[in-house]
C-alpha cells in the first residue's frame, strides 16, 4: 500500500478509503491510485483488514441452488448494490438441505463477513444460534410468515399460491392438482402448498390427496410426477406446480403424451423465470421481482450496516399473477 501511495502522490490512508470507499475520493486521485495499483500489482488483504475491524467488507449469502434463475436473478441484484458499494459477494448452496446451510455458516463466518443473507425463515437450531450470536445483520429472504430474527424481505409464499389457485378456479378448472418441491424442511413449499389446499377450500373443493405430488427439485422431477399424475388421475384438467422448473418438466410430458395445453389441461408455474415466456406455449405462472429482492436486500443490509435501519423489519416485495398461453 505504501508503494500505491508512493507512486499516486498521496498518503496510505488515502489508498485505503479508495478501495473501500470510492466515492469519497475525488475522481482525480482515484485515477491515480487506480493507475498505481495497475502498476504495481498490488491486491489488498482484507484479512488484515478484517482483524483489525473485526468484519470485513464480505457479505455472505446462502440459497438453496444456483441451478434455478428464480435465485440467480436474486444473486444479480444483491450484487449489483454491494459491488457499487465495495462489497464483496461470498455466495453458497445448499441443495435444499438445511444441515449444508448449518455447515456453511460455520466456514463463512470465519471470514468475518459485514453481513448475512439466508433464504427462507426456517434453520436448524445450531444455525439459528450462529445467526443470532454473529453479531452482523441477518436478512432472511423469499418468505415474510413469521417473526423475522433481524429483518425480512420478500413475499408471501402462501398468498402467492393462493392467489394462483384461485385464479385457475376462476377459469373454471376443476381438477386442479399440484406439483411442488419436497417440503421436509422448506417453508416456502408448505406455505404454497398450504396456500393451494386454502383456496381450494374456501372454493368449497374437497381436498384429494391423490392430486397433489411432492418431489425433488428439476425439470425431470416435473416431467416425472406429471406421467404419474396423468395415469393415475386422467381427470384432472389443470396442473399447478411450486415451480417453474417443475411445469416446463409438465409441459413436456404433456406434450410427449399428445395433450394440448391448455385445451385438454392446464399448466402453471411459480418464479416467472426467463424461459417461462418463451416456452411453447407460453407459461402462466407467478412473476416474482427477483432483481429487485436482491437488490433491496442488499439496501436493506447496508443500511443495517450504516446504524440507519432498526432491526425487525420487514419488506414485501410483492408478487403477480402472469396469464400467458398454458392456462
Amino acid at each position: 500500500m505504501s508503494d500505491v501511495a508512493r507512486l499516486a502522490r498521496v498518503t496510505p490512508m488515502t489508498v485505503s478509503r479508495a478501495l473501500r470507499t470510492p466515492a469519497l475520493v475525488s475522481k482525480a486521485t482515484l485515477a491515480r491510485v487506480e493507475a498505481a495499483i495497475v502498476k504495481t500489482g498490488f491486491v489488498p488483504n482484507y484479512v488484515a483488514g478484517s482483524l483489525s475491524s473485526s468484519h470485513s467488507r464480505i457479505i455472505v449469502a446462502i440459497v438453496p441452488t444456483i441451478m434455478n434463475s428464480v435465485f440467480s436473478g436474486m444473486i444479480e441484484g444483491l450484487s449489483e448494490v454491494l459491488r457499487s458499494r465495495n462489497y464483496q459477494l461470498l455466495l453458497g448452496s445448499t441443495n435444499f438441505d438445511l444441515d449444508v446451510e448449518e455447515k456453511l455458516l460455520r466456514e463463512f463466518l470465519g471470514w468475518r463477513p459485514a453481513g448475512i443473507v439466508v433464504t427462507g425463515r426456517r434453520h436448524t437450531r445450531g444455525a439459528r444460534t450462529m445467526l443470532i450470536n454473529s453479531g452482523v445483520p441477518v436478512v432472511e429472504t423469499w418468505h415474510l410468515d413469521g417473526e423475522p430474527m433481524d429483518t425480512v424481505v420478500g413475499f408471501s409464499n402462501y398468498n402467492a399460491a393462493y392467489e394462483m389457485a384461485r385464479s385457475l378456479i376462476g377459469w373454471g378448472y376443476r381438477k386442479i392438482a399440484l406439483i411442488y418441491i419436497s417440503a421436509h424442511n422448506n417453508d416456502r413449499s408448505i406455505a404454497r402448498r398450504d396456500g393451494y389446499r386454502k383456496a381450494l377450500a374456501d372454493a368449497g373443493r374437497k381436498l384429494d390427496p391423490g392430486l397433489e405430488c411432492e418431489v425433488k427439485f428439476g425439470v425431470g422431477a416435473g416431467r416425472g410426477a406429471a406421467a404419474r399424475l396423468l395415469e393415475a388421475r386422467p381427470d384432472v384438467d389443470a396442473i399447478m406446480c411450486a415451480s417453474d422448473a417443475l411445469a416446463a418438466g409438465v409441459l413436456m410430458e404433456c406434450m410427449r403424451r399428445g395433450y394440448s395445453v391448455p385445451k385438454d389441461i392446464a399448466v402453471t408455474g411459480f418464479g416467472d423465470v426467463e424461459l417461462s415466456a418463451e416456452l411453447v406455449p407460453s407459461l402462466t405462472t407467478v412473476h416474482l421481482p427477483r432483481n429487485e429482492i436482491g437488490r433491496r436486500t442488499a439496501q436493506v443490509l447496508l443500511d443495517r450496516i450504516a446504524g440507519d435501519l432498526p432491526a425487525a423489519s420487514r419488506y414485501d416485495c410483492g408478487f403477480t399473477i402472469v396469464r400467458r398461453e398454458s392456462a
